[in-house]
């Protein structure tokens, strides 16, 4: 297993610290833009996944942040940007801990299900819903 994906299993997913914009209506054109949230299935912690809307070359910022990353025992901050391709966003990641880098160019992917995201072994549904 590459260190990458291990980072990834420790630090489940990472929560938002920036602030968000609003994001678009169920069954909009673009299903990925906006702000997700989910439970971290270790700890029960809220986390949340911002997805920015495509550039013209379909590049988008990602960025996700938990507040209390067990591999890190402080917060940890995910930021990069990728692509969709169909129903799935793949994006590379630079993890810090507490300010302090942990692992770069980490691969995770996205899937929309129905009005769901799931990535990270968590299904993420829209910010206040």
């Amino acid at each position: 297993m590459s260190r990458g994906r291990m980072v990834l299993l420790a630090v489940p997913v990472l929560v938002l610290v920036t602030v968000f914009g609003t994001s678009p209506a169920v069954g909009s054109a673009d299903a990925f833009t906006g702000a997700w949230v989910a439970t971290d299935p270790d700890d029960g912690s809220t986390l949340r996944v911002q997805i920015g809307a495509a550039n013209g070359a379909g590049v988008r910022r990602v960025t996700l942040i938990d507040q209390f990353a067990s591999a890190c025992g402080a917060a940890a901050t995910a930021i990069g940007s990728g692509t969709v391709s169909r129903s799935t966003l793949t994006a590379t990641l630079n993890v810090r801990c507490g300010g302090e880098p942990l692992d770069s160019d980490v691969l995770v992917d996205f899937a929309i299900v129905g009005d769901t995201l799931v990535g990270f072994g968590v299904v993420w549904r829209r910010a206040g819903d």
